[in-house]
């Protein structure tokens, strides 16, 4: 028998069985590696949105301490107590802006110098110098 022969059998078998099971192993390693990058994301999905919900809930405690502040009987009620001699503002002197403030100013503005009285120019036909 030719000991050669039977060697190169052997070691095709176990090039046959070994590779498959190293591609196996491998695609379960790529599995193993993918749920654990899923987790991952998911806990940081969840700490964001924990975080998320910690700032909404500051932003609308803030929102509700500056709207209680902004109140007028409370300001009034400040006025009195710091004794600062303040008058409640006459209605034609505050006026709410919607909108963008600073592109209403900006218009307004535009059309405060377009009013200027500019003689108009006039071409006539005709007449020369």
């Amino acid at each position: 028998m030719n000991k050669s022969a039977a060697n190169a059998f052997i070691n095709q078998v176990l090039v046959y069985t070994l590779a498959p099971l190293l591609f196996a192993g491998s695609i379960g390693c790529g599995t193993v590696w993918l749920r654990h990058e899923i987790s991952l994301a998911a806990n940081r999905n969840k700490n964001l949105q924990a975080s998320l919900a910690d700032v909404q809930r500051h932003l609308d405690r803030l929102t509700a301490e500056i709207a209680a502040a902004e109140n007028p009987d409370a300001l009034i009620r400040l006025n009195s107590e710091m004794r600062l001699g303040l008058v409640p503002p006459r209605s034609e002197q505050s006026v709410p802006v919607f909108g963008d403030a600073r592109r209403q100013l900006a218009d307004r503005r535009s059309r405060e110098l377009l009013a200027t009285e500019t003689q108009p120019v006039v071409f006539r036909r005709g007449r020369t110098r």
